[in-house]
């Protein structure tokens, strides 16, 4: 793929003659300076009609004067990206998704970077600027990334600075990086500017159940969730499901009597988000009804018991240091999925496990393998799940029936925690809401 070409384009403060930079010391000062920023970038020829057009334009502050010249640069923002990012690595990290992302996904970007809240007030802002010409298009594309750090009284209310820098009627994304305190009110103030919210459960903190339990919260208020954990089980869960396209397996779908899974603890600490939201997505997909919520047993493996119409189905959660060909996995990663199913003359023992780079799926059925799939993983890659978060903006239904189903096998509480479970729509089709297994080929590792 031919690289990016950076177009040279007019500074008002220091460069390199692709992209330039300015700072301010206060959020009007900010305000100010983007609209500078923008005047600055249209000055070249155009028609008069055009130019009125944009002095009419109140984001550019009575910039061009007449008589200047205009050139065209588009400045194409589909939407406001904000992320909060309170350690050094996770500015990087925003950084370099926004600028890996900006072709395919032009926005503006507040990186909100908030210190300690008990300090002295301060604020200082960095707004980046770039125009490029992404591959096979021949106008230039203009974005910004305008990175803040706040300080005291301004660290406990991002909202307030992030709501002058919304671009008016375009959608705004919110990505918060890492752990995710649902319960705080500097989230709760920035997601009533949001429509959207990307997180990652796998890196919530502890075993992640309380976070998680947050996560569901927020989906009940109508923000839409993307959960980078879920979306990297998507290629578990379709190899688990393909498996039982098999005609002699089809009918044994209800009649599993064990789930167990393997989950990786290198340390002390078991992370169960993404066990849970697996078993979540079993529950929900197949109707299960949570019976006994999950609970730690003495030798760190996790018991629980949900139920099939008047079958009782027992579900384990097995910690392991390592998988079968040696190396360690990061802690909560799944290692294996292992379900047993029979009838009167059938047994049957369905297992995903983990393999170096790879899921292998295979089918026993009365002693004899019936199906066996493999797909290879990806190695992890935060920005094309960000990119497909950017990109999806409607509910997932079969991610927040999971997410209903796993707080309440985790949470003997949950009821008062959630309310009244989720409804589930029967009867939409294999690969629907309320099917088998969900839409989707990605193979990204988890």
């Amino acid at each position: 793929m031919a690289p990016t070409v950076i177009a040279p384009i007019a500074v008002l403060g220091a460069a390199d003659g692709s992209r330039w930079h300015v700072r301010a010391d206060s959020l009007s000062e900010t305000v100010a300076q983007l609209s500078r920023i923008w005047g600055s970038l249209a000055r070249e020829s155009l028609t008069e009609e055009m130019a009125r057009a944009m002095r009419d334009d109140p984001r550019l502050a009575g910039e061009p004067s007449d008589g200047a010249e205009l050139r065209v640069r588009t400045r194409t923002s589909v939407l406001t990206l904000v992320v909060v990012a309170p350690t050094p690595e996770a500015q990087e990290r925003a950084l370099a998704a926004v600028a890996a992302l900006a072709s395919q996904h032009p926005s503006r970007a507040v990186i909100l970077a908030p210190g300690d809240p008990d300090g002295p007030s301060s604020f200082d802002a960095q707004i980046h600027a770039a125009c490029q010409i992404p591959e096979r298009m021949t106008s230039e594309v203009c974005t910004e990334e305008i990175l803040i750090k706040v300080g005291g009284e301004l660290a406990q209310h991002l909202a307030s600075t992030v709501a002058p820098l919304l671009i008016h009627d375009l959608p705004v994304v919110l990505w918060w990086p890492d752990d995710v305190p649902f319960e705080s009110n500097v989230l709760r103030e920035l997601m009533g500017t949001a429509e959207r919210l990307f997180v990652d459960s796998g890196a919530f903190r502890g075993d992640g159940i309380e976070r998680m339990t947050g996560m569901a919260r927020s989906l009940r208020t109508g923000i839409v969730v993307h959960d980078t954990a879920w979306m990297r089980l998507l290629l578990w869960r379709e190899l688990l499901a393909g498996l039982f396209d098999h005609p002699l397996l089809q009918p044994e779908l209800r009649s599993i009597a064990g789930v167990r899974m393997d989950i990786a603890r290198p340390g002390s600490q078991m992370k169960l988000t993404r066990a849970a939201l697996f078993m979540g997505w079993m529950a929900a997909m197949l109707e299960w009804q949570i019976v006994t919520p999950m609970s730690a047993r003495d030798d760190g493996s996790w018991l629980g018991l949900v139920r099939s119409g008047k079958r009782e189905i027992p579900v384990e959660f097995r910690p392991v240091t390592a998988t079968i060909d040696g190396p360690v996995r990061a802690s909560g990663s799944l290692v294996r999925v292992e379900l047993d199913a029979g009838r009167a003359r059938s047994a049957l023992r369905v297992r995903v496990t983990r393999q170096s780079d790879h899921l292998l799926g295979t089918a026993d059925w009365n002693g004899a393998q019936v199906a066996r799939r493999a797909a290879r993983l990806e190695a992890f890659d935060e920005m094309p799940f960000l990119a497909e978060a950017l990109d999806r903006s409607g509910f997932d239904r079969v991610f927040e029936r999971a997410l209903d189903k796993a707080v309440r096998l985790m949470r003997a509480d949950a009821e008062s925690e959630l309310g009244r479970p989720l409804r589930v729509r029967t009867g939409t089709g294999a690969r629907g809401g309320g099917g088998a297994r969900p839409k989707g080929t990605s193979g990204r590792s988890s």
